[in-house]
């Protein structure tokens, strides 16, 4: 989710692709609408695993089951 942000946040002062320009008048490059899907799907793996709350086990956690 970060590196769709942190890639956000530098096409901003990135020039766009020379044969695809802006897509919503002076910004919405090819980049951050490609990054837009990761940052999404990381903020709904972050809401999921927050919402389910289940307790972080390691090797020995496990191996007591």
């Amino acid at each position: 989710m970060l590196y769709g942000v942190f890639r956000i946040l530098v096409e901003f002062v990135r020039l766009p692709d020379a044969q695809l320009g802006y897509f919503f008048g002076t910004w919405g490059t090819m980049g951050q609408l490609l990054s837009l899907p990761m940052v999404l799907a990381g903020a709904c793996l972050l809401i999921w695993s927050l919402a389910k709350k289940k307790p972080q086990l390691g090797i020995v956690d496990r191996a007591q089951e």
